[in-house]
């Protein structure tokens, strides 16, 4: 790794990219370490304490990551490097310092808060210990988005490989010492530090020296100006988002909240994989706008049909095994959440195709139309949750989830058509669903089976039809390239 990373040196400010499919690879990796550490972690939460404790946890969790930490500096600046490398250094240390600077600022707003309102000894001090992790965490991200601009997405992958290796261990560890939420809750916190040293040192490794939480005279502020649409447009997509939770945990208490993300944190993981594919192919969007429109449409249109042909087994299995599931992972006490899970499902699709859109809309610098539909979204989540949440409870959060969630794509989906013309939002995923038939065939023919069984025996009934579809539309000449049949599946018009 170490001969990698020195492909780039201040007087190289072009460094040696990878492939959109290596950088794919890479982030879902990153995506799996993420996925198997969080569930990993409410799991052992669920187990260890019940809905109590995990609601307890995920109550300062969802709480601290409201707040823009990163200030909408990631996007901003992989896509500004990208088009400027030789610029690197500079916006690295000016991302690092609005990371440090805001951090340290919500460290002390939400603790201080927590207190202030009469909060128990043991909210504020969740609530404190997460503040500081999620700080850390938008330090990494910041360096983590140098990475992104650069197409090393790999570099990511081993930081965040380390990261939530040390976090899923230290929490078995803590919890198997009866340690509890609060102890839980420092794990996370060493674990993003760790995360935050490493991206920080690789970075400068890459760069010739350690970068600094600095920038010139005059520049910090407008860095700001820069970053408060993509930091608004974030901090409300994260309230529509999770909001529901604090609400939920307010009028409801910790154990509705552990019922709640119990279920969601089975949906909503799955965007990581959405984010995998963007994020590899934002540089090069932001590249091809606004001198290249045919290959910025080209690049979308890739991305909602990889993430069809993910997005479409992932929700038709889920549904089906939803019951399964969640006796499996977290026992008999969590059945009250699986008419939840189910609604919750329903997001997966919508909230992948999203991404796209909303990394498209930043990378045609339509941040303020992005921001206003997330606004709008934001008010109705708060509004529609003050009306279902204390009548149905996690079920109406749920509810809300879903109305928002369609109501986001659906306007992300009309200003980007404004902007790039029509996109393949609904054509992507016509092929994926029909073979989605036999794995539903499959899992529904096994339903005394072990849960592992039913979804592995799915998944490969999927991939088969996936097979089947690729060499029926091929060409005869790639009918017996099976790389080249399955890569015609993607093509535009296919």
């Amino acid at each position: 790794m170490s001969a990698d990373l020195q492909a780039t040196s201040p007087r190289q400010p072009h460094p040696r990219r990878r492939g959109v499919a290596s950088n794919s690879t890479a982030q879902l990796l990153s995506f799996a370490f993420r996925a198997v550490s969080g569930i990993g972690v409410v799991v052992l939460l669920a187990r260890a304490g019940g809905p109590h404790d995990l609601g307890v946890v995920q109550f300062a969790l969802t709480l601290t990551s409201l707040l823009p930490f990163f200030y909408g500096v990631p996007a901003l600046l992989a896509r500004e490097v990208a088009r400027r490398p030789e610029d690197a250094r500079r916006w690295v240390e000016k991302g690092t310092l609005l990371a440090v600077v805001f951090g340290a600022a919500f460290v002390c707003l939400l603790t201080g808060g927590a207190m202030a309102v009469g909060a128990s000894r043991e909210t504020a001090l969740t609530v404190g210990i997460a503040a500081l992790g999620m700080a850390f965490d938008g330090i990494a991200r910041v360096q983590f988005a140098a990475f992104w601009a650069w197409e090393r997405m790999d570099v990511e992958t081993f930081v965040t490989g380390v990261q939530e290796t040390a976090y899923l261990a230290g929490t078995a560890a803590v919890l198997a010492a009866d340690g509890g939420p609060v102890a839980a809750l420092g794990v996370f916190t060493g674990s993003r530090a760790l995360g935050a040293l490493g991206g920080w040192l690789l970075v400068g490794h890459r760069l010739g020296g350690p970068t600094w939480p600095r920038a010139e005279r005059g520049a910090f502020l407008a860095t700001v100006r820069q970053c408060t649409p993509f930091a608004v447009s974030d901090t409300l997509t994260l309230t529509y988002a999770r909001f529901d939770s604090v609400m939920l945990g307010i009028w409801k208490g910790p154990a509705s909240v552990g019922l709640y993300q119990a279920a969601t944190n089975l949906v909503l993981y799955f965007n990581v994989v959405a984010r995998s594919v963007n994020r590899a192919l934002y540089p090069r969007m932001g590249r091809a706008w606004p001198g290249r429109p045919d290959e910025f449409r080209r690049l979308r249109d890739v991305s909602l049909r990889l993430i069809a042909i993910i997005a479409a087994p992932v929700t038709c299995g889920s549904l089906l095994l939803a019951p399964r599931t969640i006796e499996f992972l977290y026992g008999a006490g969590f059945a009250p959440a699986v008419l939840t899970y189910q609604l919750l499902i329903l997001v997966i699709p919508i909230r992948m195709a999203g991404n796209t859109m909303s990394l498209s809309l930043a990378a045609t610098d339509r941040q303020r139309s992005r921001t206003i539909a997330v606004l709008g979204a934001a008010v109705l989540n708060i509004g529609l949750n003050a009306y279902f949440i204390p009548r149905w409870s996690y079920l109406g959060a749920a509810m809300t989830t879903v109305i928002c969630e369609t109501g986001v794509l659906i306007a992300y989906a009309l200003i980007l058509r404004r902007a790039t013309g029509r996109s393949e939002l609904f054509r992507a995923h016509a092929w994926p669903l029909l073979a989605c038939a036999p794995m539903a065939t499959v899992i529904l023919a096994t339903p005394a089976a072990p849960w592992p069984v039913s979804a592995v025996a799915g998944t490969l009934a999927y991939a088969a039809a996936v097979a089947v579809l690729a060499v029926v539309r091929a060409p005869a000449r790639d009918r017996r390239r099976p790389v080249r049949a399955l890569a015609g599946l993607l093509e535009s018009g296919r």
